[in-house]
């Protein structure tokens, strides 16, 4: 497959309680998030109340990063997390979460037969960086700024790259980038 550029074009946006969510992709391509019948779901949402609720999402662990602002997650019983720029959070979607701070994130949802992670990297202006695909899925979001790809191509902010397993692209940062590296493993379903 070599490396697939997704812009921001197309994506769609859904309100909820206190805010929006655009998707930016999801797994299989036939799932819906209304239906909850993804395996994984890569997603943008801003939060434009100073205090919210999380939906309950059965069965679903939440990958949550601070794209812009700063928040902080209320997980009853369990623990309180201040999140600041780039900083993430993990939990499942079943507890009880609360937020306070409108903030812009970035999400990666797994439900079982998934695991993932995401990792933030700055690159300085006019510098690059090589990212290799070590899964089927290997994503690189473009949170700011310009680059050119060893490709030839240009990518934008909110650019989505997928790149496929074995295969490497070249970053150079045309000003200073935010990339967020998104990998997820899918496994077989032996549950059958």
């Amino acid at each position: 497959m070599g490396v697939l550029q997704l812009t921001a074009e197309n994506r769609t946006t859904i309100n909820w309680a206190s805010g929006t969510s655009t998707e930016i992709f999801i797994y299989p391509s036939n799932a819906t998030f209304a239906e909850r019948n993804f395996l994984f779901r890569i997603s943008t949402a801003t939060v434009e109340a100073e205090t919210s609720t999380f939906t309950f999402f059965e069965g679903i662990t939440r990958h949550l990063m601070v794209l812009k602002g700063e928040l902080e997650l209320i997980h009853e019983g369990r623990y309180t997390k201040h999140l600041k720029l780039y900083e993430q959070d993990i939990f499942s979607g079943e507890w009880d979460t609360r937020s306070k701070g409108k903030v812009t994130d970035f999400n990666l949802m797994l439900k079982d037969g998934a695991t993932g992670a995401l990792i933030h990297h700055l690159i300085a202006a006019h510098a690059s960086a090589t990212y290799v695909a070590g899964s089927d899925y290997y994503f690189l979001y473009l949170a700011s700024g310009k680059a050119t790809l060893s490709n030839g191509n240009t990518a934008n902010a909110k650019d989505l790259l997928w790149i496929g397993k074995g295969a490497d692209i070249v970053v150079y940062a045309q000003e200073p980038c935010d990339i967020i590296a998104i990998e997820v493993f899918v496994y077989p379903d032996d549950r059958s």
